[in-house]
């Protein structure tokens, strides 16, 4: 599986590891970004491609279930 084209245009949520602030980036520019600053506790937190992964993965799912429940 890699980083979904279809979610580049979607803003993508996750959380600083330091703060647990929530960060929002949109699939595009976190497809291509090695860290991030946080909002919260201003560490430069360092993204990794599993966490990537991880974070796409997990908005897909939402995506889909989102799906589900208007087709119902």
């Amino acid at each position: 599986m890699g980083l979904a084209e279809d979610l580049s245009d979607v803003s993508l949520t996750f959380e600083c590891p330091d703060c647990s602030h929530p960060a929002v980036r949109k699939g595009s520019a976190l497809r291509t970004i090695a860290h991030f600053r946080c909002d919260g506790c201003n560490a430069k937190v360092r993204i990794t491609y599993p966490q990537k992964l991880a974070i796409f993965e997990k908005h897909k799912l939402l995506a889909a279930r989102g799906a589900l429940q208007l087709a119902s």
